[in-house]
This record gives C-alpha cells, sequence and structure tokens, in this order.
C-alpha cells in the first residue's frame, strides 16, 4: 500500500489491526474525509498516517511550544500545566493508562513529578523554575513517555522516523500491530 490508497483503506486497516474501535472513525472524520487520498493529511505517507494516529486520538505528540513559559510558572500553576499535559498522555491510551494523583515532590534540592499510573508510581525528573525547565521537561517527557505502564500488551511506542515537526511523540498500541500498519508506510514501532 502507498500514497496512492485513500483514508479510508488505511483507517480500515488501523481498525483491522484492533488497533482502534470501529465507531472512533465516524467520531473522528467526516465521511466525504474517508474518500480522500491518504496525502489529504500529509505530503508523505509517512506523515499523513502519523497525523491520521492523531486524528484517531492514539498518538500524543509535543513542540517546542508545549512547555514554554512553565519556568515563570509557580508551583501550582506548574503542576496543572504537567497535569494537563500527563491527561493528554492517558487520553491517547483509549483509558488503559490511568494517571492520578499527581504532584511535584522537593527532595533536597532535586524535584521529581510523580504521578500513579494504573496504580504503579512514576516519578521524573522536573527542573521548577530553572531557565531550561521547558526544555528539560520536553526531554524527560520524550524519554519517560515510552516507559508509561499500560498493564496490557498496548503500550506507548516510539515511531521511526518520527515527525520533524514535533519534539516528541509516541503511539499507543500494540507493538506487533503499530509495526504491520508501519511496514506499509516505512513506519517502524518500538516499546
Amino acid at each position: 500500500m502507498g500514497s496512492e490508497c485513500t483514508v479510508r483503506e488505511v483507517v480500515d486497516m488501523i481498525i483491522e489491526l484492533g488497533l482502534v474501535d470501529r465507531s472512533i472513525p465516524a467520531e473522528s472524520f467526516e465521511p466525504d474525509v474517508l474518500d480522500e487520498p491518504l496525502s489529504y493529511f500529509g505530503h508523505t505517507a509517512q506523515e499523513a498516517v502519523l497525523s491520521l494516529l492523531s486524528e484517531l486520538e492514539i498518538r500524543y505528540w509535543f513542540d517546542y511550544k508545549t512547555f514554554r513559559g512553565i519556568h515563570e510558572a509557580d508551583d501550582d500553576e506548574r503542576l496543572e500545566w504537567y497535569r494537563e499535559e500527563l491527561q493528554s498522555i492517558a487520553s491517547c491510551s483509549r483509558g488503559v493508562a490511568n494517571i492520578t494523583n499527581v504532584r511535584l515532590v522537593e527532595n533536597d534540592a532535586d524535584w521529581r513529578l510523580q504521578f500513579d499510573c494504573n496504580g504503579e508510581t512514576e516519578s521524573w525528573p522536573v527542573y521548577p523554575g530553572d531557565e531550561d525547565e521547558a526544555f528539560e521537561a520536553g526531554l524527560v517527557f520524550a524519554t519517560h513517555l515510552t516507559g508509561i505502564p499500560a498493564n496490557s500488551p498496548e503500550r506507548f511506542c516510539a515511531v521511526d522516523p518520527g515527525d520533524e515537526d514535533v519534539n516528541g511523540e509516541a503511539v499507543f498500541g500494540d507493538p506487533e500491530a503499530l509495526n504491520r500498519l508501519g511496514a506499509h508506510f516505512g513506519l517502524t514501532f518500538t516499546a
């Protein structure tokens, strides 16, 4: 399958692979969009597939603007900022990754963003107030994203090649199913 296929053909493949429920595309797309060529979603087949996965809400991504200005936030605002980003990640898991109890914890000079995911406590380093906090937050999210426990065969997977316009991304699904999809478009997914 190449760039000449329609959006519907790729969406049908995504459904057949069990990556999304059959009802999701009807909720995500106007019917006429499904008959468009895949290039409707991107200049290359890889871009288009990643955009489709975003539209189907199983791809989390962030760019350089996501954490811009966080170093100027107070602790309550910063906590809410991180909480919202973690909830965006959880929403891409179709309810499989349940993120709760998000908190900022200071231990001497070190800070951690801690949260519970499916009952397991996760702890990521953060740098509140540091001028490079936005950059550091992006690195931390990009590095730790695929380690979020899902307690299922499905998980967040890094994608190669990644989207050049984003700083971090991961797609939620069974790595085997994602790679079967990716094989048609030159994409590889790793957990």
